[in-house]
């Protein structure tokens, strides 16, 4: 009994907004002026050498880059470590 009211409260909300609408009425039309061309992610090669080391593929992204090697590296093997000294209590 519950699911038929929530289906048809369900449909019945949904079906509300679109009879509301009058599409003859205060219709407009927007036209997009000559936008660029989306560029938002560079080709490869097309960018210049890094300059700073803040730039894009400079020593700060690549450290920063090794740090995170590094944490993920220490991560794995603290876990292998605990994992074989738990194997190691349970066989004893």
């Amino acid at each position: 009994m519950r699911l038929v009211v929530v289906v048809l409260l369900v449909v019945a909300l949904s079906a509300t907004p679109a009879a509301a609408q009058d599409p003859g009425t205060g219709t407009t039309t927007t036209t997009l002026a000559g936008l660029p061309a989306p560029d938002i992610i560079p080709r490869p090669n097309t960018d210049s050498a890094p300059t700073e080391a803040g730039d894009r593929g400079g020593a700060l992204q690549l450290g920063l880059l090794g740090l995170v090697a590094v944490a993920i590296a220490g991560g794995v093997v603290v876990l292998v470590r605990q994992s074989r000294r738990a194997r190691a209590d349970e066989s004893s």
